[in-house]
């Protein structure tokens, strides 16, 4: 009886030999070969050879003898993959560290990172169920400032143009104000596409929504937007929200950005946002010893690193205006990107060259104390319970409140010339 399993029919004799060995002797427990050179084996009395032929001793001798093994169960070695998973977040931190200080010295423009960033984001959000963030009540209050800001500056039959529309996350909004068409423009492909994709699958928005791959600051918008003759300018709103602080990387940019807005508004326009308050920051930072070289504050949900201390050595000044870089860091948001402060008056000093005047600027948690009377009964009942706190009231609280409702301000300029 064999004690090799049966050959399959689409495994060659070779193979087969290979993998189970050579055909043994089971009536004798050994290999035929090894049976073979015993019965040839010289008499111990006289030193001769049995009279049998030994033809074929040297050749069944050369035959290699194989033992029957099991194959090992691969086991799944948790520490390795561990170990493995460490040393690549290692790396890709030392990669990130070393892009944020090419950025930081001006060797490499920011955008860089930025498009790697939000088109990674994408993907990751794609993985995960948005109500279960550790930050869902922030992202509430930040949704619920965006509703009111838009409803207060857009009106029936708008044309919007949206510069650093992502993934097409406030299309719902701009539906609710009535608006006629959406221009979105993004330096993240991976988030155009998403948007694309979003705007698809609501079939209750019914006005038109172009969607362009383009850098809104460092550029003419007029590039962009050439292959897309349906877009409306001059349009009714231009929107900025969570995005402007990068165009203040220098002065051109913020330069350029300021002339794409002008000129892609009608006089009478608005030009709306939401930005970090640069009031805010500077009260931070005039806590902080002045010999701390990257001065840094934060808690649980999120932190801001300044990469040097240049405010401090200039008396408490952001000098110049344009170019002061800090990290920033959000849990389940945003992954320590480089952005730039905005003092608030060189945006208005700037805005004014461009023929925009300044009509609103309140912090998120002023805004939000003199627009929730009118808004909490035009919410879901889901939006509201994700806006209620502890105590019963709406807003945010914890953590989260100094991460939204005082790190951000809105603004409003009109154009006026």
């Amino acid at each position: 009886m064999s004690l090799r399993p049966q050959k399959p029919v689409w495994m060659s004799q070779e193979q087969y030999d290979k993998q189970y060995g050579p055909e043994v002797d089971s009536s004798i427990k050994k290999p035929v070969a090894k049976a073979l050179k015993e019965e040839h084996k010289p008499d111990e009395s006289t030193g001769e050879l049995p009279d049998e032929e030994p033809t074929n001793i040297d050749q069944e001798q050369e035959k290699p003898v194989y033992k029957i093994q099991k194959r090992k169960r691969q086991r799944y070695d948790i520490d390795e993959r561990r170990k493995k998973n460490q040393l690549n977040r290692m790396r890709d931190d030392q990669i990130k560290r070393h892009e944020i200080d090419m950025t930081a010295n001006k060797v490499v423009n920011v955008d860089q990172i930025i498009r790697k960033h939000y088109n990674e984001r994408t993907f990751v959000a794609k993985r995960k169920r948005r109500h279960l963030s550790p930050i869902i009540k922030l992202r509430n209050f930040n949704n619920a400032i965006k509703y009111m800001l838009i409803d207060k500056y857009t009106f029936p039959g708008n044309v919007v143009l949206e510069l650093g529309c992502g993934k097409g996350g406030d299309l719902r909004k701009y539906g609710a104000a009535g608006i006629s068409q959406f221009i979105g423009i993004d330096i993240s492909n991976a988030s155009i596409v998403e948007a694309q994709k979003r705007f698809s699958s609501m079939g209750n928005l019914d006005y038109q929504v172009i969607l362009v791959t383009g850098d809104c600051f460092g550029e003419s918008l007029g590039v962009a937007v050439e292959p897309f003759p349906e877009c409306r300018f001059p349009c009714d709103v231009v929107s900025a929200q969570f995005c402007l602080h990068y165009a203040f990387e220098s002065e051109e940019k913020a330069r350029r950005t300021l002339l794409n807005v002008t000129k892609s508004l009608k006089i009478g326009g608005y030009f709306i946002g939401t930005i970090p308050d640069s009031e805010f920051i500077r009260y931070k930072l005039n806590k902080i010893p002045k010999d701390e070289e990257k001065p840094s504050w934060g808690n649980a949900i999120y932190k801001v690193t300044f990469e040097n201390n240049n405010y401090q050595k200039n008396n408490n000044e952001f000098i110049p205006p344009f170019g002061q870089m800090y990290t920033y860091w959000l849990e389940d948001a945003i992954d320590n990107v480089p952005e730039y402060v905005i003092p608030f008056e060189s945006l208005r000093s700037l805005a004014d060259e461009y023929g925009l005047e300044l009509e609103l600027q309140k912090p998120f948690n002023a805004f939000f104390v003199q627009e929730i009377p009118n808004w909490i009964n035009k919410f879901s009942p889901r939006m509201q319970e994700g806006l209620q706190r502890s105590d019963g009231k709406f807003g945010v609280e914890g953590d989260e409140k100094e991460a939204a409702s005082y790190f951000y301000t809105v603004f409003a300029f009109k154009k006026v010339k």
